[in-house]
């Protein structure tokens, strides 16, 4: 398909209404750049973001689960890189902080040991 600049496209996605994927992506994005944590030097990858968002829904409208694997490691990849993954954020770091944090500070009556016998 010729875009008007004397390109043709590598391979050409047919319009449709956005599928799941895209959407949750689209909200992501939204909250993302809200946030600050997007910006316009970030437009490339999140225009690829897109793009894979699209890919996944076609794939997983035409049952394809071969390219739903592929195309859903690549936008798994692509939303690690622009931090919009948990793990990425840093949700679960809460939990690790204080976990770390009471490693020292331990318990002054520990229960006991693991296979002790109970005492009488």
């Amino acid at each position: 398909m010729n875009r008007g600049r004397g390109s043709a496209a590598l391979f050409d996605l047919p319009p449709a209404r956005k599928g799941r994927v895209e959407v949750a992506l689209d909200k992501a994005l939204g909250v993302a750049r809200a946030a600050g944590a997007l910006s316009d030097l970030d437009a490339a990858v999140y225009t690829l973001a897109r793009a894979q968002a699209r890919g996944v829904d076609l794939a997983e409208a035409d049952r394809n689960t071969w390219a739903l694997a592929a195309i859903g490691r690549e936008l798994r990849e692509t939303l690690i890189r622009m931090r919009l993954d948990p793990v990425s954020r840093g949700a679960n770091r809460d939990d690790l902080v204080e976990f770390l944090r009471s490693l020292a500070h331990p318990d002054p009556a520990p229960g006991p040991a693991v296979g002790d016998p109970p005492k009488p």
